[in-house]
């Protein structure tokens, strides 16, 4: 009877430390295939992308492809919390576009998209109406996004992460990504955008892109 009362209590504590082993796993959040690799968040920067066709404008002054780019990428502009050292700005005009195109090894259900904006305008809240956010020819629907007053100008601008979407989903293969300004009166009846940092894409497939790392330092050729 002890020797059998003994394997019991043997059984029991195996179950009890298994139970334990799965509970203190990988969280999930509903987003994680175990027949994919692990969560991992991708960063790609607005100042890496094909920008030739950007025709940008600002308080009172226009710039067009790389010379919408803003920061020298030192160390202390990083440490301010500008991605890389580095933003887009001149976005205050209708049918200023950034497309981010990237492959993913695999179709994704699940990721999430998170755009890093500051604003110049004082607190400005950003709508599909008056900011479109576009993945593989959909509309993404995000509701409302706020963007506190505390950039006084673009040499102190303040980036906030903005999550736009848990829910994306990514096809195998190319996927694009469109931020584009409509036509709006947010900025004292006039057309104004977000400071665009970066975008952060969250998910369990490997992705990857073109970083055209020239950019900066092309500015001022035209």
């Amino acid at each position: 009877m002890k020797k059998y009362l003994v394997k019991i209590l043997y059984t029991i504590s195996a179950l009890i430390i298994t139970t334990s082993m799965v509970a203190c796993g990988p969280s999930t959040n509903g987003n994680d295939d175990p027949d994919k690799g692990e969560i991992q968040t991708y960063i790609m920067e607005a100042e890496y992308v094909d920008l030739s066709d950007v025709k940008g404008g600002g308080h009172s002054n226009e710039a067009s492809g790389v010379d919408v780019i803003y920061g020298d990428g030192t160390e202390a502009e990083k440490e301010a919390g500008w991605s890389n050292g580095y933003f887009v700005a001149f976005t205050h005009k209708e049918g200023v576009q950034l497309t981010f195109v990237f492959n993913a090894s695999e179709a994704a259900t699940g990721a999430t998209i998170v755009l890093r904006l500051g604003s110049e305008m004082g607190e400005l809240t950003f709508s599909p109406s008056s900011f479109s956010v576009n993945l593989n020819g959909e509309e993404i629907d995000y509701g409302n996004v706020t963007i506190a007053s505390n950039s006084p100008s673009l040499g102190e601008m303040v980036f906030y992460d903005k999550t736009i979407t848990t829910t994306a989903t990514l096809v195998e293969g190319e996927n694009i990504l469109t931020l584009t300004v409509l036509a709006n009166e947010l900025a004292g009846g006039t057309t104004a955008g977000p400071i665009i940092d970066c975008v952060k894409i969250t998910t369990n497939v490997e992705l990857e892109w073109t970083e055209l790392i020239d950019n900066p330092d092309r500015r001022g050729e035209i």
